[in-house]
């Protein structure tokens, strides 16, 4: 396959497709932020270490009669510098430590000046707010031992009692850690899926088509909902996306019947009578998009004749809502060799005539090499004005190319932003290897905002699940 090159083109950000991207992993993103945020509290809640602080205030006096203010502050500044010292020296702790009735002692403490003044205020930290109040009370009891030796000519008096301390320093606020967590969480899988959309090379907007694809477009069709209320949506209960159907909006109507005339002068200049109408992948709108392009062409006065040839998952008996069984299927004439007779319908006594399939079978190969098959298109050419052939999609199965083989023109539908510019192009020079060479390209379920400037009225194609 030729790729299409461009180095000087610089890939534009579609901020609508990657919007829509990012809204259909919500779900995804909110539980993976949940559990990123449960994660994170379990954490918190098992590494959770409460520190309890208890302080004291002592008043640092110079010895002797005539000490002043000044012999006071330099006191108290000389005893700031070296009390750590002492609160840090082996024989205080061995003291406390014995005091305690423990081993070894490992305890925070600090001291610190208050501006100013001669006053000194001490701190102990600890695990409770019981072990660091009897750690102070030992420290208190036993710090002259060791402050007659290391300072001297200073008198260290106690103003302030410690008292228990009632509440951690180190409170744990779970609520907003946990809320900070979900929101990082969801950020980065945010820009993550964000980022995935900007490098994943699909078409993203009609204006994709001319500059990726090997092909033309046709027309663009606009998001529309099978069901207009959640109350249907639960029930399965979904309005027909026929543009018949007068729920369907303006745009909708209108821009199948463009599509219908623009591929009609198509075939019309390549002298083809049997088209293909298939996709890539499932789930891209192929069915509805061929059942409106048959209908619009009857609406315009031709004689249409819609096949559905989709073995593996036909779907125009449930477009077209036919629950009858009193005429026969493609498939009962092809798999059980039933009689032709009855085989073809008339949609409301309109141009409009279908051969229905409502049978899925495995034996696909045998089908499409029956005579049956091609007698039956035969027939159609000769009968009618059009030919719609309703096919499997390209990437899943090969029945397409054989069917392919059988018609004069092909068109490829393609949902925006979903499947990959390069298997697109596969696809298109598959079709062009057959028979029935492409004629361009249908873009389906495109955002209003991103058929601004496209050219052509937007209509819903939207009729099921996304691959």
């Amino acid at each position: 396959m030729e790729e299409r090159i461009d180095n000087e083109t610089v890939q534009q950000i579609d901020l609508i497709s990657m919007l829509k991207d990012i809204g259909r992993e919500w779900l995804t993103i909110l539980l993976l932020a949940i559990a990123a945020a449960l994660f994170a509290d379990i954490w918190i809640c098992a590494t959770y270490q409460p520190e309890y602080r208890t302080s004291t205030t002592f008043v640092v006096t110079a010895k002797g009669m005539n000490n002043n203010i000044y012999q006071n502050l330099n006191s108290t500044k000389e005893l700031a510098g070296q009390f750590t010292e002492i609160l840090g020296s082996n024989v205080l702790k061995k003291k406390v430590a014995q005091d305690l009735g423990v081993n070894s002692l490992e305890v925070e403490t600090s001291v610190d000046l208050v501006s100013e003044t001669n006053l000194i205020t001490l701190s102990v930290k600890a695990g409770t707010a019981a072990e660091s109040y009897r750690i102070l009370q030992s420290v208190m009891e036993n710090y002259n031992t060791v402050s007659d030796y290391a300072i001297k000519n200073v008198i260290i008096e106690t103003i302030q009692q410690p008292s228990v301390a009632m509440a951690p320093i180190n409170p744990l606020d779970e609520k907003r850690t946990v809320m900070k967590v979900f929101a990082v969480a969801a950020g980065c899988l945010i820009a993550l899926l964000a980022g995935i959309s900007y490098i994943r090379d699909t078409i993203k907007n009609p204006g994709e088509v001319s500059t990726k694809l090997d092909t033309r477009l046709l027309g663009t069709i606009a998001y529309e909902k099978k069901s207009k209320a959640l109350s249907m949506k639960r029930k399965k209960d979904y309005l027909s996306m026929l543009i018949q159907n007068p729920l369907r909006s303006f745009a909708y109507v209108e821009s199948s019947k463009m599509a219908a005339s623009r591929v009609r002068s198509y075939m019309d200049k390549e002298d083809a009578k049997v088209l293909l109408v298939t996709s890539v992948m499932e789930n891209e709108g192929k069915s509805t998009v061929a059942a409106n392009l048959a209908l619009s062409l009857a609406q315009g006065g031709s004689r249409v004749m819609l096949i559905d040839c989709d073995f593996r998952k036909p779907a125009q008996y449930k477009i077209f809502n036919v629950r009858d069984n009193e005429e026969k299927d493609l498939g009962d004439v092809l798999i059980n060799h039933a009689s032709t007779e009855k085989i073809i319908r008339n949609w409301n006594n309109s141009g409009l005539y279908m051969i229905l399939n409502k049978t899925s079978s495995n034996a696909i190969e045998t089908l499409l090499k029956s005579m049956t098959l091609k007698q039956i298109i035969a027939f159609c050419r000769e009968k009618m004005d059009y030919v719609v052939i309703d096919t499997s999609p390209l990437a899943l199965v090969a029945d397409t190319e054989e069917l392919a083989q059988m018609t004069d023109a092909s068109v490829l539908v393609v949902r925006q932003d979903t499947v990959l510019t390069k298997d697109i192009n596969d696809a298109i020079d598959i079709l062009n290897n057959t028979r029935g060479k492409v004629l361009g390209c249908i873009l389906n379920g495109v955002t209003s905002q991103n058929m601004a400037g496209s050219g052509h009225y937007g209509y819903g194609g939207h009729y099921g699940k996304r691959a």
